[in-house]
């Protein structure tokens, strides 16, 4: 069956397998990447939620186990995400170079991503650092060899610049309901928490949520044809990507100066960014006050409402440019993160704190879900035009590479700070992460107005 009607697009059914493909990995990746500090490292509310498995205080006076071990699974995956990237341009697999390893690494990706929760001992030990540590590298270095060829494929089914935008929608969309269903575990821990132990529940939603997350996976290997022989026709073109080195490709991306600066602001903005998500829990609890129910509601509602703005982003790239609409997003962010440090500080009731929580989130979680993806296949495909060489895994590994060790940075800072008060009682590290919040989003901002939209 042809994947593609008369017009060469990809029928709306294809690209709906497509997309939910990234549900699928967003699923998997939600677990080691942001409830590993809910699980290992859980908020003080009063009550512990799970038992202490890792030791939970500082070491080297300032670090954590969890932070550390993410802080180095996201150090290793950046510098394997170029070397994905490499590897699958210059792969002559007659299944596809992007679908070949997507299928490879479909069922080692989830079953590892659910046992990082399954600690050897029931308690406190020394062991279970040990398992810890070899789950989550594994798992962070399994994820390239799905995640990489996948984005890589969101140019080769695209027809156009427009077709690609409505695409990265798609996903952007599929990837937030990833993280919605992973967010469903505060409401399965609120439903039973009389029946069961909590740290049951939690590993049971995990299980779940790894053959969810498989199965997802499965369907753009399955369904969705892998266009990537396609591109480069020519014998003499296929030749020249096979001759290239490894690296070589990479130190080529690296030379395009307007993505250099793209990359750059990847690596930036990736601190307030990943915080939108995984310090919801620490804002609710020691800012707010509140259940960690609320968790899931304000992420629900902050997903929701950046997917009806999706209609108006798009016809305000169409108006102004991607590049105005990403410095607007951050300027977006530093008032968000401003309300957010001084939550508390004055007498507002919790329901219109929670309100206007939501609704400063909405326009920069809607526009960098979407044109960040974008703006790196503009200039991918901008490049391929003046070369007749497509590069696309080499330049979403390049910026997949600037945005894993711009979040192993904020994996080593976020926990750190929460050192320094993670209690209602105790605020200060919650409220400095809105701090580092808004400084890395000014950095960003001035470091975009540098970018030029191709």
């Amino acid at each position: 069956m042809n994947t593609v009607g008369d017009s060469g697009k990809l029928s709306l059914s294809k690209k709906i397998a497509f997309a939910l493909g990234q549900t699928g990995w967003s699923l998997a990746v939600f677990g080691f990447t942001e409830l590993i500090y809910f699980f290992y490292l859980p908020p003080d509310n009063g009550k512990p939620l799970f038992k202490e498995f890792v030791y939970q205080g500082p070491v080297f006076g300032v670090f954590t186990i969890v932070g550390l071990l993410s802080a180095v699974g996201y150090f290793i995956s950046a510098f394997m995400e170029p070397i994905v990237g490499s590897l699958s341009d210059r792969s002559t697999f007659t299944f596809g170079k992007r679908k070949t390893f997507m299928a490879m690494a479909v069922i080692p990706f989830s079953l590892v991503a659910a046992l990082v929760f399954f600690p050897i001992k029931d308690g406190l030990h020394s062991i279970n650092i040990f398992w810890l540590s070899a789950t989550v590298i594994i798992a962070f270095i399994i994820k390239c060899f799905y995640t990489t060829p996948y984005n890589a494929m969101i140019n080769e089914i695209a027809t156009d610049e427009k077709e690609r935008l409505r695409i990265i929608m798609m996903i952007s969309v599929t990837y937030a309901l990833g993280i919605g269903i992973g967010q469903t575990i505060n409401i399965f821990m609120k439903v039973f928490e009389h029946q069961y132990p909590n740290e049951i529940i939690f590993k049971m939603c995990i299980l779940a949520y790894s053959l969810i997350a498989l199965i997802l996976m499965l369907l753009p290997v399955l369904f969705v044809e892998d266009n990537s022989a396609k591109n480069n026709t020519h014998d003499e073109m296929l030749a020249a990507v096979q001759q290239t080195g490894l690296f070589d490709m990479m130190k080529e991306v690296w030379a395009d100066k307007n993505f250099r600066v793209l990359v750059i602001v990847e690596l930036i903005y990736w601190f307030p960014s990943k915080i939108f998500t995984v310090a919801v829990p620490y804002f609710v609890a020691a800012l707010m006050h509140l259940d960690n129910l609320y968790t899931s509601i304000i992420l629900y509602a902050c997903g929701f409402g950046s997917f009806l703005l999706y209609p108006l982003i798009d016809r305000l790239v169409d108006a102004y440019g991607k590049r105005k609409i990403m410095l607007s997003a951050f300027a977006f962010l530093m008032a968000t993160y401003l309300f957010t440090a001084t939550i508390g500080m004055y007498k507002l009731p919790t329901a219109v704190v929670v309100f206007l929580y939501v609704i400063l989130n909405i326009y920069p979680v809607a526009v960098l879900g979407i044109l960040p993806m974008a703006l790196a296949g503009d200039n991918a495909d901008s490049n391929a035009r003046k070369t007749g060489v497509y590069r696309n895994a080499s330049y979403f590994g390049l910026k997949s590479f600037m945005m894993k060790i711009g979040v192993a940075l904020t994996s080593l800072i976020f926990p750190s700070l929460l050192l320094l008060g993670k209690s209602p009682q105790h605020p200060l590290g919650v409220r400095l992460v809105a701090v580092f919040c808004i400084i890395s989003s000014l950095l960003a901002f001035v470091v975009m107005r540098k970018y030029k939209d191709v």
